[in-house]
């Protein structure tokens, strides 16, 4: 192995144990401080209402939102770490005269969306045909089943935090600092990689690789995190505005 590919490696390494620690922070920093989750728990439902669910799942159903704020907290620390221990800042993806305008960027954007709806599809039904259907989190259609606050902290945790807490944390640090100190397909694999294994669904990991993959690409095309903000968003959108379609009220078998 050569030194540069020595070096790339440990570029990757490093990232990867700094990102996870960060996330871990973020985890620790919300769910691990007395008070902290209940508070925020409290504060959702005194916005959506009390979901009309068994305890167990209202608590759950009112958690959603606590990943994504524990991603915001660990984007923060892994942001100021970076200007700790960096020597200087890190070079634009996309140089600004480069970038192009929010016209071009907007219609880039819309084909990164199509690409994300249409592979991911695309993937499921290769799945299907190799005998291991990708399946969506069970929480997620029964919230979308129950309706009402359940289906609102689902709304909120998926349109709002989800896409700006992911993005700040996996293209927006991650794939950014390995793009720029380990080459741009380290950046793209590394960051596509941490995020399906992130999200903890396995039999969905090869649609959130993908994902990972088409928001990383929106950005580095662009030079822009809000585009991939803005094709996250889309994404999950579609994807909710489907299973509200196929959704059948809570209790049907």
């Amino acid at each position: 192995m050569s030194a540069a590919v020595r070096d790339r490696v440990a570029v990757v390494a490093s990232e990867i144990v700094t990102a996870v620690g960060c996330f871990a922070a973020g985890l620790v920093v919300i769910l691990g401080i007395p008070g902290v989750a209940d508070g925020l728990r409290a504060a959702i439902a005194a916005l959506f209402g009390q979901p009309v669910l068994p305890p167990d799942k209202a608590k759950v159903a009112l958690s959603l939102a606590l990943t994504p704020i524990a991603t915001l907290f660990g984007a923060l620390l892994y942001d100021r770490l970076g200007r700790v221990f960096e020597p200087g800042p890190l070079p634009p993806l996309v140089a600004a005269a480069q970038r192009p305008g929010p016209a071009r960027a907007g219609v880039i954007s819309l084909v990164y969306l199509g690409a994300a709806v249409v592979g991911s599809y695309a993937l499921g039904f290769l799945m299907q045909l190799l005998g291991a259907p990708i399946a969506e989190q069970p929480l997620v259609l029964e919230l979308v089943a129950a309706g009402g606050p359940a289906l609102a902290s689902l709304v909120f945790s998926a349109l709002a935090l989800a896409p700006l807490g992911e993005e700040l944390f996996f293209r927006g640090l991650l794939f950014r600092r390995v793009a720029s100190r380990a080459g741009m397909w380290a950046g793209l694999v590394t960051s596509a990689l941490l995020f399906a294994v992130f999200h903890g669904n396995i039999r969905g990991l090869v649609v959130y690789f993908w994902l990972g993959l088409v928001f990383a690409g929106v950005y580095a095309a662009t030079g822009r995190l809000s585009c991939a903000i803005a094709v996250h968003f889309g994404n999950n959108a579609i994807t909710l505005l489907i299973l509200l379609t196929q959704r059948a009220p809570a209790g049907t078998p």
